[in-house]
C-alpha cells in the first residue's frame, strides 16, 4: 500500500474525531492512520453517551450504569465475574470467543452509541483491571458491544483491541449493513513485548456473533507492519498466526507462538 502523504493525513484527521482514546493510551499515529484506511473513509456515527457511571451494590453484586436511556448495566459479582445486562437479558462479560476477559476498569470506562443506516449499538469500552492494568498488558482494550436495534432482543459482542487502538478496531466496511470488527493478532515481534507486525482479520457483527467477512471468495484480511520505522497496511490472503492461534484454541493473550513470516 502506498504510504499516506501529508494531505491524506490531514483528511484522515478530519474523519477520526468520532473516535477518541483515553488520555493514557499511547497509540502510534501512523498505525492508527493505516488501520483507519481499511474503512475507506466510512465510519459509523459515534457519540459519547457517558464517561461516568453510578454504582449500586446489592446482594447480586455491584452494578454500574451511565446516565443514558440506552445504557446497559455492568454487574460485577464474586471475585472475578462480570456480566452485561440490557433489558431482561444478561450476558457474561468475562467469556468471549477470543479467550477470557478481565473486568473493566470502570473508572476509565466510557459508553459509546454507534449507528449505521440500519443498526444501533451501544458499547462499554475501556481498559481491563488486574493484570491488564500494568506493563505491556495495558495495550489491550475491551469493548462490550450490544446491538439494540431490536431492544427486546439485544445481541451482545465481547470484543478486544491491541496496540492501544481502542475502539478504532470498530468500523464499517463500504456497503456493510452492520458494524465491523478488525481483530489484530501479532504476527512477528521486535522484542518479546513489542509486536512488529499484526494480522488483521475482518468480522461482521452478525445475528449469531462475529462472522468472518468474505470478499472474492476469501476471508478479508490485512497485514499491518512496521517498515523503516513507520506502520503500513496491505491486503493478504494468508493469516498463519491467526490460524495457528485458532487451531490450538489459544486465547488472544497466548505467549509468543513459533515465529511466522509476514509477507
Amino acid at each position: 500500500m502506498t504510504p499516506f502523504n501529508s494531505l491524506h493525513r490531514h483528511l484522515l484527521c478530519a474523519v477520526l474525531i468520532g473516535f477518541t482514546l483515553p488520555s493514557h493510551a499511547s497509540v502510534e499515529a501512523d498505525m492508527a492512520f493505516a488501520l483507519d484506511s481499511i474503512w475507506h473513509m466510512e465510519r459509523p456515527s459515534v457519540s459519547l453517551a457517558g464517561e461516568s457511571f453510578a454504582s449500586k451494590t446489592s446482594k447480586a453484586g455491584t452494578s454500574y450504569r451511565a446516565k443514558s436511556n440506552n445504557s446497559p448495566a455492568y454487574l460485577m459479582t464474586g471475585e472475578e465475574s462480570a456480566s452485561i445486562e440490557f433489558g431482561r437479558k444478561r450476558f457474561s462479560a468475562t467469556e468471549s470467543p477470543w479467550g477470557s476477559f478481565p473486568r473493566l476498569d470502570m473508572e476509565h470506562a466510557r459508553l459509546l452509541e454507534l449507528s449505521t443506516p440500519k443498526k444501533r449499538y451501544v458499547a462499554l469500552v475501556g481498559p481491563g483491571k488486574g493484570l491488564f492494568s500494568v506493563g505491556d498488558w495495558q495495550r489491550y482494550g475491551f469493548m462490550h458491544v450490544v446491538d439494540i436495534t431490536a431492544r427486546h432482543a439485544p445481541v451482545y459482542y465481547p470484543l478486544f483491541s491491541d496496540a492501544y487502538l481502542g475502539e478504532r478496531v470498530l468500523g464499517r466496511l463500504p456497503g456493510s449493513p452492520v458494524l465491523n470488527f478488525a481483530r489484530l493478532v501479532p504476527a512477528s515481534w521486535a522484542t518479546r513485548a513489542e509486536p512488529s507486525a499484526y494480522e488483521v482479520s475482518l468480522y461482521a457483527l452478525g445475528a449469531k456473533g462475529p462472522e468472518r467477512v468474505i470478499k472474492e471468495g476469501r476471508p478479508l484480511a490485512y497485514v499491518l507492519k512496521r517498515q523503516a520505522g513507520r506502520w503500513s497496511i496491505e491486503r493478504t490472503d494468508v493469516t498463519p498466526a491467526t490460524e495457528l492461534l485458532d487451531l490450538n484454541k489459544r486465547a488472544f493473550t497466548a505467549p509468543n507462538l513459533p515465529a511466522v513470516s509476514v509477507r
